[in-house]
C-alpha cells in the first residue's frame, strides 16, 4: 500500500515538474533587428547573398512588410542558389502563425522548384531552420543555418 502511495506521489510531482517546464518559457529580448543583422553579417559569410526589400519579401512570402514591426531579409544573388535568411519581428505574437505558415509555403515552393535536379539545393531546403519565439520568426536556409539560428538566439538571450 505504501509503495502505491509513493508511486502516486512521485507521478504527481513529475507531472507538476513537467507542467512547470512547459509553462516556463523565456521570451526573447526585445532587440532591434539591426543587432541581429550585425550578429549574422559580422560573424558569418553572406557571400552569394544580398539584402532584399519589401517588394521581394511580398513576392517570396505573400506578406506585406508594413504589417510587421521589422523585417531582415537576405536572398540569393543568383537563381540557382537557395541560401536566404529571414527574420520577422511581428507587432504581436498572434501574427507569428501567419509568418510561420508563409515560411512553410516558401520552403515547399522552393523544394518543388528544385526537385529532380537541384540535389544540393534540395538538401539545404530539407535542413532549413524555421524557428519562432515570442514575436519573432526566423527562416534560415544555408549550410550555416543552425549556426545562424544559434547566433540569433544568443542575441535574444535565449
Amino acid at each position: 500500500m505504501n509503495k502505491i502511495i509513493l508511486a502516486e506521489l512521485l507521478a504527481v510531482l513529475l507531472l507538476a515538474g513537467v507542467m512547470f517546464l512547459l509553462l516556463y518559457k523565456k521570451d526573447p529580448a526585445d532587440v532591434p533587428l539591426t543587432l541581429v543583422n550585425d550578429a549574422l553579417t559580422g560573424s558569418f559569410s553572406t557571400d552569394g547573398m544580398e539584402p532584399a526589400g519589401d517588394m521581394r519579401f511580398k513576392r517570396s512570402y505573400g506578406l506585406n512588410a508594413a504589417d510587421y514591426e521589422e523585417i531582415l531579409y537576405y536572398i540569393p544573388d543568383n537563381t540557382m542558389s537557395v541560401n536566404e535568411f529571414l527574420v520577422v519581428k511581428c507587432v504581436n505574437e498572434a501574427d507569428t502563425d501567419t509568418v510561420v505558415r508563409a515560411c512553410e509555403a516558401r520552403l515547399a515552393t522552393q523544394k518543388k522548384a528544385f526537385d529532380g535536379y537541384g540535389t544540393n539545393q534540395t538538401a539545404l531546403l530539407n535542413h532549413a531552420e524555421l524557428y519562432s519565439s515570442g514575436p519573432y520568426v526566423c527562416l534560415f536556409v544555408s549550410e550555416q543555418a543552425s549556426e545562424w539560428l544559434a547566433a540569433v538566439k544568443q542575441v535574444w538571450g535565449e
